[in-house]
């Protein structure tokens, strides 16, 4: 079992398997399937960390984090600091690919504004 999950699909889960409705404004989703060993559909995986945002601004500081496929993007949010890493290859993060991998960077930097984006219409 190698697919990428978050902490917001764990209430998800536990309403599924409690056979009880999983409201629809919830962002994670039931790892019910996994579980049984059928097939799950990949999507990115975030971390995000958001400090000195006043709930009803929007977000300028803080990091943001996209996993997908072997690749993970960290984006220091104004620092405008991009650190991207190719997890099977190395694992320790320890060699920045933000420069060298511009298609990657580009997609999952677009990832992470996508998410942020979305993030800011509901503040």
């Amino acid at each position: 079992m190698n697919e990428l999950i978050e902490q917001v699909d764990i209430p998800s889960t536990i309403l599924d398997l409690a056979h009880i409705d999983v409201p629809i404004q919830m962002e994670g989703r039931s790892l019910k399937p996994l579980l049984r060993g059928n097939n799950f559909d990949e999507r990115p995986a975030y971390s995000m960390v958001f400090l000195n945002n006043p709930s009803t601004a929007k977000i300028t500081t803080g990091t943001i984090a996209v996993w997908e496929g072997d690749y993970k993007l960290i984006y220091y949010i104004g620092e405008e600091k991009y650190l991207l890493y190719n997890l099977k290859t190395d694992y320790e993060e320890n060699n920045n690919l933000f420069d060298s991998k511009p298609e990657v960077a580009s997609h999952m930097l677009n990832l992470i504004h996508e998410k942020l984006r979305k993030a800011n219409e509901g503040r």
